[in-house]
């Protein structure tokens, strides 16, 4: 046989297992559900303020499931909102894109700008959309309602803009930002002409993306508050959304923090969030300005009340340098004493959406440390628990980012969080004795009493110290603090001691130390944080420049 029909023959072939190949790809479904992680907030118990981030599964029907894209206008008035629009829309285009492949609506809604798109395909799809009797009345407009939510945790009276504004009668946009793709079979609308559409394809889901946050993603006719309130299912694309907010303005923290804090705002309130992982490679967007380090922080002890003093900490201290997550012991609806709270008038969150999420019960265990699952995502933990034995996942999951070498912070009771004192756990759970060993490099036995006048506790910086890091801005002389004296030494190898503390005539021990840890990461611990030391601000620069040298690789 000559080569060439011997290369003739081959190329054949290579043809057919093409077409082949080819048709089995075109053949292959295209998977028609939306597999979600959707995230919620409940309230620890009634009137406490504080609340489980919360994690459930969900399976969509793509075919019965819209999204909605909000305002991601092709310019805005403030140019930080312009700047932050264009640099999320590449990632919003590709979920878009994936969405549609498996088979939902798309629903473009760039208000104001409607004599653009007046002849498109698009837009007549939705203008044609016959009019359905709504559930409730349709607004124009759904602005708050404070008998179904709280009050918003941000000041956006200014119109939230973090650069200078313009002329305010200056008219910025005219379509949807051109990188956000609009294809066959999409519609376009800025008005309750979506909800129409939805009934009319029998649309029962819908995931809600765009901006701004506080303003058009929850007050808008195509929006959250309006589609909820029709009794739709909603969730919120959490990263592919931005606020109109001042960090000049309360609560004075970063701008994503107060994006942050919105999204907390409408997982408590309106309806639960998600991710654009969820459709892509499973990794959540950030803003290329957001350098912010996640912190998650475990309270889970009811001797100091650290479930409120770290939560009034973390919202006036680490609000400009860190994206902040809190996770609660199961059962948190008594006080120190053991008492149970009598619950505080609250907005009554709306009831409406996702019963199954709303009338989850959660744990009245307070060894089950709920939504756990967050701090596989942080880049530092700080702990507050005091004698835990957990469930053994959870306990896993905390051995687990220890052993990742990340840097962790404890205070107080964090000497001994997850074991009983002399005693194993019970069945079906697990601890861990030597916590305070490996993690802190410590030797928490007991503590002193406390005086019956005077401080308990004086505090000193221990001998040339005082130039680390960790010190700046504390006192050179003795610091009183509200707490007993704790027994920690001997300190292991590897420990470098900051401040020492002293009582009457007992020996001094030390009370906060840096520790470099076998699987080398670096931990930061102090054995201050009595209720009464969070009203200090010495103590709470103190806790902050704690965070920050963990987080920060170079620092000495």
């Amino acid at each position: 046989m000559s080569r060439q029909v011997v290369r003739c023959t081959g190329l054949a072939v290579l043809c057919v297992l093409f077409a082949v190949g080819w048709e089995a790809v075109r053949a292959e479904p295209l998977p028609s559900s939306l597999s979600l992680k959707l995230r919620f907030r409940k309230e620890t118990a009634p009137g406490s303020g504080r609340w489980h981030t919360l994690n459930q599964p969900a399976e969509w029907d793509a075919k019965k499931t819209a999204v909605v894209i909000c305002d991601m206008w092709d310019k805005h008035w403030c140019q930080m909102a312009t700047k932050r629009v264009g640099e999320m829309a590449p990632r919003m285009n590709e979920f878009v894109k994936e969405a549609r492949r498996r088979g939902a609506l798309v629903i473009h809604c760039p208000s104001d700008t409607m004599d653009f798109y007046k002849d498109t395909p698009q837009r007549k799809l939705a203008q044609a959309a016959p009019v359905v009797a709504p559930k409730t009345e349709l607004q124009r407009w759904c602005r708050i309602d404070l008998a179904k939510e709280a009050p918003l945790p941000i000041d956006d009276a200014d119109g939230g803009c973090d650069t200078v504004p313009p002329d305010p009668n200056f008219k910025a946009w005219s379509r949807q930002i051109a990188t956000i793709e609009v294809h066959d079979g999409d519609a376009i609308t800025d008005s309750a002409e979506a909800y129409h559409l939805m009934r009319q394809r029998g649309i029962e889901n819908v995931l809600v993306m765009g901006v701004h946050t506080n303003m058009c993603v929850l007050g808008r006719p195509f929006s959250i508050r309006q589609l909820v309130q029709q009794g739709l299912n909603v969730a919120l694309v959490r990263d592919m959304t931005d606020t109109m907010y001042n960090p000049a303005k309360r609560p004075f923290g970063s701008h994503f923090t107060g994006t942050d804090l919105v999204v907390e705002h409408i997982e408590k309130y309106w309806c639960p969030t998600l991710t654009s992982g969820d459709l892509l490679d499973g990794n959540e967007f950030r803003f290329p300005a957001d350098k912010r380090p996640h912190v998650v922080a475990i309270a889970s002890e009811e001797e100091y009340e650290t479930n409120e003093t770290l939560s009034v900490f973390a919202a006036k201290y680490l609000s400009q340098d860190f994206r902040v997550s809190f996770v609660f012991g199961g059962a948190d609806a008594t006080d120190n004493r053991g008492k149970v709270v009598e619950p505080r008038p609250t907005p009554a969150p709306n009831g409406t959406l996702l019963p199954a999420l709303v009338s989850r019960p959660t744990s009245t265990d307070k060894n089950d440390l709920l939504g756990l699952e967050v701090l596989d995502t942080a880049d530092i933990a700080l702990i507050s628990a005091r004698r835990r034995p957990l469930p053994t996942d959870q306990l896993e999951r905390i051995k687990k980012f220890v052993a990742s070498g990340k840097p962790m912070v404890g205070i107080r009771t964090a000497s001994h969080p997850f074991h009983l004192r002399d005693k194993k756990p019970p069945e079906g759970r697990a601890d861990w004795p030597t916590f305070d060993a490996d993690v802190w490099g410590g030797h928490y036995t007991n503590h002193h009493g406390n005086a019956k006048e005077g401080p308990s506790n004086l505090v000193t910086i221990a001998g040339t110290s005082g130039s680390h890091p960790i010190l700046a801005g504390f006192p050179t002389a003795e610091f009183p603090s509200g707490g007993s004296l704790y027994m920690t030494s001997p300190l292991a190898e590897g420990t470098k001691v900051l401040l020492m503390g002293r009582f009457g005539e007992a020996k001094p021990e030390p009370v906060a130390w840096t520790f470099t840890r076998k699987d080398g990461g670096r931990s930061f611990y102090t054995s201050l944080g009595h209720k009464s030391d969070f009203d200090q601000p010495t103590f709470c620069h103190l806790l902050r420049n704690g965070l920050l040298w963990a987080v920060t690789k170079d620092a000495k």
